[in-house]
Protein backbone atom coordinates (compact mmCIF):
# COMPACT_ATOMS: atom_id res chain seq x y z
CA UNK A 1 0.00 0.00 0.00
CA UNK A 2 1.42 3.24 -0.94
CA UNK A 3 1.67 6.07 1.94
CA UNK A 4 0.48 9.00 1.29
CA UNK A 5 1.46 12.06 2.66
CA UNK A 6 0.49 15.81 2.37
CA UNK A 7 2.13 17.80 0.09
CA UNK A 8 2.85 20.47 2.72
CA UNK A 9 5.04 17.92 5.26
CA UNK A 10 7.29 17.09 2.03
CA UNK A 11 9.56 19.63 2.98
CA UNK A 12 11.15 17.79 5.93
CA UNK A 13 10.86 14.18 4.45
CA UNK A 14 13.97 12.08 4.03
CA UNK A 15 15.18 10.86 0.75
CA UNK A 16 14.46 7.35 1.24
CA UNK A 17 11.25 8.16 1.30
CA UNK A 18 10.71 7.03 -2.23
CA UNK A 19 11.33 3.32 -0.68
CA UNK A 20 7.93 3.58 1.41
CA UNK A 21 6.05 5.95 -1.03
CA UNK A 22 7.39 5.72 -4.57
CA UNK A 23 4.31 6.52 -6.50
CA UNK A 24 3.61 9.76 -4.96
CA UNK A 25 4.00 12.81 -7.68
CA UNK A 26 4.63 15.25 -4.36
CA UNK A 27 7.74 13.15 -2.80
CA UNK A 28 8.90 12.79 -6.63
CA UNK A 29 8.61 16.49 -7.04
CA UNK A 30 10.14 17.36 -3.44
CA UNK A 31 13.20 15.54 -4.38
CA UNK A 32 13.98 17.22 -7.59
CA UNK A 33 13.27 20.31 -5.74
CA UNK A 34 15.93 19.41 -3.42
CA UNK A 35 17.90 17.78 -6.10
CA UNK A 36 18.19 21.56 -7.68
CA UNK A 37 18.86 23.36 -4.63
CA UNK A 38 21.57 21.35 -3.22
CA UNK A 39 23.72 21.38 -6.23
CA UNK A 40 23.52 25.15 -6.90
CA UNK A 41 26.60 25.83 -4.17
CA UNK A 42 28.41 23.30 -6.34
CA UNK A 43 27.13 24.69 -9.46
CA UNK A 44 28.36 28.41 -8.99
CA UNK A 45 31.85 26.72 -7.54
CA UNK A 46 31.93 24.79 -11.30
CA UNK A 47 31.10 27.91 -13.03
CA UNK A 48 35.18 29.54 -13.04
CA UNK A 49 36.10 25.99 -13.34
CA UNK A 50 34.34 25.96 -16.89
CA UNK A 51 35.37 29.45 -17.26
CA UNK A 52 39.06 27.90 -17.39
CA UNK A 53 38.38 24.98 -19.52
CA UNK A 54 36.84 27.12 -22.38
CA UNK A 55 39.44 29.74 -21.95
CA UNK A 56 42.32 27.18 -22.48
CA UNK A 57 40.57 25.59 -25.11
CA UNK A 58 40.04 28.36 -27.31
CA UNK A 59 43.65 29.72 -26.63
CA UNK A 60 45.13 26.03 -28.19
CA UNK A 61 43.24 27.00 -31.35
CA UNK A 62 40.10 24.36 -31.17
CA UNK A 63 37.36 26.03 -32.49
CA UNK A 64 34.32 27.03 -30.80
CA UNK A 65 31.77 24.43 -31.97
CA UNK A 66 34.25 21.59 -30.97
CA UNK A 67 34.70 22.77 -27.55
CA UNK A 68 30.58 23.05 -27.24
CA UNK A 69 30.82 19.27 -28.79
CA UNK A 70 33.62 18.27 -25.86
CA UNK A 71 31.93 19.37 -23.06
CA UNK A 72 28.34 18.32 -24.20
CA UNK A 73 29.93 14.37 -24.62
CA UNK A 74 32.72 14.06 -22.56
CA UNK A 75 30.97 16.12 -19.91
CA UNK A 76 34.46 15.35 -17.25
CA UNK A 77 35.83 18.64 -16.42
CA UNK A 78 39.45 16.68 -15.69
CA UNK A 79 39.60 14.93 -18.52
CA UNK A 80 38.47 17.98 -20.59
CA UNK A 81 41.29 19.68 -18.96
CA UNK A 82 43.57 16.81 -19.70
CA UNK A 83 43.15 16.69 -23.53
CA UNK A 84 43.42 20.44 -23.92
CA UNK A 85 46.54 20.35 -22.06
CA UNK A 86 47.50 17.35 -24.49
CA UNK A 87 46.13 19.11 -27.52
CA UNK A 88 48.18 19.65 -31.19
CA UNK A 89 47.96 19.65 -34.31
CA UNK A 90 47.14 17.23 -35.50
CA UNK A 91 45.97 15.93 -32.07
CA UNK A 92 47.83 13.16 -31.09
CA UNK A 93 44.64 10.72 -31.12
CA UNK A 94 45.75 7.91 -29.10
CA UNK A 95 47.51 9.80 -26.39
CA UNK A 96 45.00 11.65 -25.52
CA UNK A 97 42.18 8.42 -25.40
CA UNK A 98 44.38 6.77 -22.97
CA UNK A 99 45.37 10.24 -20.46
CA UNK A 100 41.22 10.97 -20.31
CA UNK A 101 40.56 7.07 -19.53
CA UNK A 102 43.32 7.13 -16.92
CA UNK A 103 41.84 9.90 -15.16
CA UNK A 104 37.84 9.02 -15.95
CA UNK A 105 38.94 6.05 -14.60
CA UNK A 106 37.70 6.48 -11.12
CA UNK A 107 34.13 7.27 -12.54
CA UNK A 108 34.04 3.53 -12.84
CA UNK A 109 34.49 2.97 -8.97
CA UNK A 110 32.03 6.27 -8.52
CA UNK A 111 29.40 4.02 -10.82
CA UNK A 112 29.64 0.87 -8.44
CA UNK A 113 29.73 2.48 -5.17
CA UNK A 114 26.20 3.96 -6.41
CA UNK A 115 24.52 1.49 -8.22
CA UNK A 116 24.19 -0.41 -4.67
CA UNK A 117 21.95 2.75 -4.49
CA UNK A 118 19.92 2.57 -7.44
CA UNK A 119 18.90 -1.30 -7.53
CA UNK A 120 15.52 -0.66 -8.25
CA UNK A 121 16.32 1.47 -11.32
CA UNK A 122 15.71 0.10 -14.67
CA UNK A 123 19.30 -0.61 -16.39
CA UNK A 124 18.79 1.72 -18.91
CA UNK A 125 17.91 4.36 -16.73
CA UNK A 126 20.96 3.98 -14.43
CA UNK A 127 23.20 3.45 -17.81
CA UNK A 128 21.61 6.99 -19.02
CA UNK A 129 22.19 8.37 -15.15
CA UNK A 130 25.79 7.42 -14.67
CA UNK A 131 26.49 9.48 -18.09
CA UNK A 132 25.89 12.63 -16.11
CA UNK A 133 27.51 11.08 -13.58
CA UNK A 134 30.34 13.92 -12.10
CA UNK A 135 32.88 14.37 -9.23
CA UNK A 136 30.40 16.54 -7.31
CA UNK A 137 26.72 14.34 -8.33
CA UNK A 138 28.73 11.45 -6.95
CA UNK A 139 29.84 12.87 -3.74
CA UNK A 140 26.52 15.03 -2.65
CA UNK A 141 24.20 11.85 -4.35
CA UNK A 142 26.50 9.24 -1.77
CA UNK A 143 26.44 11.35 0.64
CA UNK A 144 22.60 12.39 1.21
CA UNK A 145 21.45 8.55 -0.02
CA UNK A 146 22.40 6.58 2.76
CA UNK A 147 20.84 3.53 0.91
CA UNK A 148 18.62 4.59 -1.56
CA UNK A 149 19.18 7.40 -4.49
CA UNK A 150 16.03 8.87 -5.46
CA UNK A 151 15.80 9.21 -8.94
CA UNK A 152 14.29 12.27 -8.77
CA UNK A 153 16.58 13.55 -6.54
CA UNK A 154 19.40 12.74 -9.03
CA UNK A 155 17.29 14.41 -11.80
CA UNK A 156 17.08 17.30 -10.17
CA UNK A 157 21.18 17.62 -9.62
CA UNK A 158 21.28 17.05 -13.51
CA UNK A 159 19.09 19.38 -14.84
CA UNK A 160 20.50 22.09 -13.27
CA UNK A 161 24.48 21.53 -13.25
CA UNK A 162 25.03 20.12 -16.94
CA UNK A 163 23.11 23.33 -18.82
CA UNK A 164 25.54 25.50 -16.46
CA UNK A 165 28.56 23.49 -17.46
CA UNK A 166 27.71 24.15 -21.05
CA UNK A 167 26.99 27.51 -20.85
CA UNK A 168 30.48 28.44 -18.60
CA UNK A 169 32.46 26.35 -21.22
CA UNK A 170 30.45 28.49 -23.84
CA UNK A 171 31.44 31.78 -22.16
CA UNK A 172 35.01 30.76 -21.16
CA UNK A 173 35.70 29.97 -24.68
CA UNK A 174 34.27 33.39 -25.73
CA UNK A 175 35.89 35.62 -23.65
CA UNK A 176 38.23 34.41 -21.83
CA UNK A 177 41.13 35.38 -23.82
CA UNK A 178 40.34 38.61 -22.22
CA UNK A 179 41.58 37.47 -19.02
CA UNK A 180 45.58 38.61 -18.56
CA UNK A 181 47.26 36.87 -16.22
CA UNK A 182 45.18 34.10 -14.95
CA UNK A 183 47.59 33.32 -12.34
CA UNK A 184 46.71 36.45 -10.71
CA UNK A 185 43.13 35.35 -10.04
CA UNK A 186 43.84 32.31 -9.06
CA UNK A 187 42.31 30.54 -11.52
CA UNK A 188 44.87 28.18 -12.19
CA UNK A 189 44.40 26.87 -8.74
CA UNK A 190 40.86 25.88 -9.28
CA UNK A 191 41.60 22.25 -10.48
CA UNK A 192 43.16 21.63 -7.50
CA UNK A 193 40.63 23.36 -5.10
CA UNK A 194 37.83 21.75 -6.71
CA UNK A 195 39.04 18.11 -5.98
CA UNK A 196 40.20 19.27 -2.38
CA UNK A 197 37.12 20.39 -1.48
CA UNK A 198 35.36 17.23 -2.86
CA UNK A 199 37.84 15.08 -0.69
CA UNK A 200 37.56 16.98 2.61
CA UNK A 201 33.73 16.16 2.30
CA UNK A 202 35.19 12.47 3.18
CA UNK A 203 36.26 13.12 6.04
CA UNK A 204 34.16 11.76 8.66
CA UNK A 205 34.11 8.36 7.31
CA UNK A 206 35.86 5.48 8.70
CA UNK A 207 39.89 5.61 7.77
CA UNK A 208 39.68 8.58 6.26
CA UNK A 209 42.34 9.92 7.50
CA UNK A 210 44.56 6.55 6.13
CA UNK A 211 43.01 6.07 2.81
CA UNK A 212 43.60 9.96 1.91
CA UNK A 213 47.24 9.57 2.98
CA UNK A 214 47.51 6.36 1.20
CA UNK A 215 45.66 7.73 -2.04
CA UNK A 216 48.46 11.25 -1.55
CA UNK A 217 51.68 9.01 -0.94
CA UNK A 218 51.19 6.75 -3.84
CA UNK A 219 49.98 9.33 -6.50
CA UNK A 220 52.96 11.60 -5.95
CA UNK A 221 55.25 8.76 -6.36
CA UNK A 222 53.63 7.38 -9.80
CA UNK A 223 53.79 11.12 -10.93
CA UNK A 224 57.92 11.56 -9.52
CA UNK A 225 58.47 8.80 -11.75
CA UNK A 226 56.62 7.44 -13.87
CA UNK A 227 54.47 10.51 -14.85
CA UNK A 228 51.04 12.05 -15.57
CA UNK A 229 48.50 11.06 -15.84
CA UNK A 230 48.88 7.84 -14.46
CA UNK A 231 49.45 9.28 -11.29
CA UNK A 232 45.54 9.40 -10.62
CA UNK A 233 44.07 5.91 -10.95
CA UNK A 234 47.35 5.10 -9.45
CA UNK A 235 46.29 7.58 -6.45
CA UNK A 236 42.58 5.95 -6.37
CA UNK A 237 43.47 2.20 -6.33
CA UNK A 238 45.70 2.20 -3.52
CA UNK A 239 42.92 4.31 -1.73
CA UNK A 240 41.03 1.43 -2.51
CA UNK A 241 43.01 -1.11 -1.37
CA UNK A 242 43.68 0.16 1.92
CA UNK A 243 40.16 1.06 2.16
CA UNK A 244 39.42 -2.62 1.32
CA UNK A 245 42.15 -3.68 3.90
CA UNK A 246 40.77 -1.48 6.91
CA UNK A 247 36.88 -2.45 6.23
CA UNK A 248 34.55 -4.35 8.25
CA UNK A 249 32.05 -6.99 7.21
CA UNK A 250 28.87 -5.73 6.83
CA UNK A 251 26.07 -7.01 8.77
CA UNK A 252 23.56 -5.25 7.00
CA UNK A 253 21.77 -5.59 3.55
CA UNK A 254 20.08 -3.34 1.17
CA UNK A 255 16.49 -3.75 1.25
CA UNK A 256 15.00 -4.59 -2.25
CA UNK A 257 13.12 -1.05 -3.30
CA UNK A 258 11.00 0.50 -6.45
CA UNK A 259 11.12 3.31 -8.11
Amino acid sequence: MVQKIPRDKTASLPLDTAMTAPDDPSIRLQHFRRGATDIIPIMISAGPFGLVFGALAAEKGIPFDQIMLMSALMYAGASQMVAVELWAFPPPFWTILVAVLAVNFRHVLYSAALGRKMRDWPITRRFFGFGFMVDPVYALADAKSPTHLSGAYYAGMTVMLYPSWIVSSAVGALFGNRIENPETWGIDFVLVAYFTVLVLGFKDRPNSFLIIIASTVVALLVYLTIGAPWHVASGGFAGILIAAALAKPRTDTLPETRQ
